[in-house]
């Protein structure tokens, strides 16, 4: 590499301003080399209030997620480029590190928990969050990943996120984070999946004009003559436009799990879009996914929302939606408001309040609160952020 450099990470300091749909990837031949360290440190006072308890704590990421990341690229000639990126999930509140999942599976290596990240909609199956706190040392759970760039597109092998994570994230005013963040996201069904995938082989488009594009395949890593040896195993794909004022990307996919009483093969699909004005963003996404378990259990959810800067400020706004076709339609549905004062390019404070409603065999609550089926919760977020 023929240079390091510190970087300030823009787009991650202006928490909203990048709500857009866009590609997952540079454009053009690589011209140059660098290597750049970047990361975000988030902190928050969490209130959750609910029918039954309330809770008050510290939490990370209220914002942005907290993060520390390495990234760089070698001008090979002749506009190809090799690329690396490693970014580790931090714990800002309390200085632990999060942990991966080794094979896409229910039991996929350390930190692999089954659970919820969050409080569940009543009688939602069994699921396994692949970036479970942990108590052990930083891992890249986030991002581990090589590359290799040109005119042609960019072939990437590594962990990375999914294709259908991107259009719950990108056209969220609350980029899936805090008490603000959709509830398609929060309370997704699709199990380590979800979110990002491990062993991935993926390519990306170049820049065409405003189209963009990727497709994915992941391997479980289970050998041939093993029962249930395609588990972990998938594709996910994403197409869109994003040029201008506007952006609108669709994205599906499936990964393959031996069905069960609680998991069988998992399947989701997904539209999101953005439209910005001169005085702001509005967005909005539509989302389906589906568990072919021994009684398949089908979600879907919505989400619709915007951006709006008002100098150093911005005031953000969404309603999102998620239920399942449970015994009696377990939903819920928050709506939360957010105000962003940044202070510099790196450095931001945040205020966010959510007020969420249960619907039938629905007791979600926010913020480590809990409360009874059929009732509802509140949340704040009041923390800073800062980037690097």
């Amino acid at each position: 590499m023929k240079k390091l450099k510190l970087i300030s990470l823009v787009p991650l300091s202006m928490a909203g301003a990048a709500l857009a749909q866009v590609a997952s990837t540079g454009s053009g031949p690589v011209a140059g080399s660098n290597v750049n360290l970047f990361g975000v440190v988030d902190a928050a006072v969490a209130y959750g209030r609910g029918d039954l308890s309330h809770n008050t704590r510290l939490v990370s990421g209220g914002n942005t997620s907290s993060r520390l990341g390495f990234r760089g690229v070698e001008d090979l000639g002749g506009g190809v480029g090799a690329g690396f990126w490693l970014e580790m999930g931090v714990n800002a509140d309390n200085g632990t590190g999060a942990a991966s999942s080794t094979n896409n599976q229910l039991n996929g290596g350390a930190g692999c928990t089954v659970g919820n990240a969050v409080p569940a909609i009543a009688a939602l199956p069994v699921t396994c969050t692949s970036n479970a706190a942990g108590s052990q040392g930083t891992t890249f759970n986030r991002r581990s990943t090589v590359s290799l760039l040109s005119q042609f597109g960019e072939l990437r092998l590594g962990r990375d996120y999914v294709s259908t994570y991107r259009n719950r994230d990108q056209v969220d005013p609350f980029s899936t984070n805090g008490v603000g963040g959709n509830l398609a996201d929060a309370l997704n069904i699709t199990p380590v999946t979800g979110v990002r995938a491990s062993n991935m082989i993926a390519y990306y488009l170049p820049s065409l004009s405003g189209f963009f594009g990727e497709a994915q395949y992941y391997f479980g890593e289970n050998a041939s003559n093993t029962v249930n040896h395609e588990d972990g195993s998938g594709y996910q794909a994403r197409l869109g436009y994003g040029l201008g004022p506007w952006g609108i990307a669709a994205a599906g996919g499936r990964t393959r799990y031996a069905r069960s009483a609680t998991i069988g093969e998992v399947s989701s699909w997904n539209v999101a879009g953005n439209f910005s004005f001169g005085w702001g963003t509005l967005s909005g996404g539509w989302y389906e996914d589906k568990i072919e378990r021994l009684v398949p259990v089908k979600a879907k959810g919505y989400l619709v929302g915007g951006v709006f800067p008002i100098g150093a400020s911005q005031i953000k706004a969404s309603f999102s939606s998620y239920e399942t076709d449970e015994v009696g339609t377990p939903t819920a549905r928050k709506l939360a408001l957010g105000y962003v004062y940044n202070m510099s390019k790196r450095t931001a404070a945040y205020l966010t309040y959510a007020h969420l409603d249960n619907n039938g065999p629905s007791a979600v609550s926010l913020n480590g609160s809990t409360t009874a089926i059929g009732k509802n919760s509140d949340g704040v977020d009041i923390g800073l952020k800062h980037s690097f």
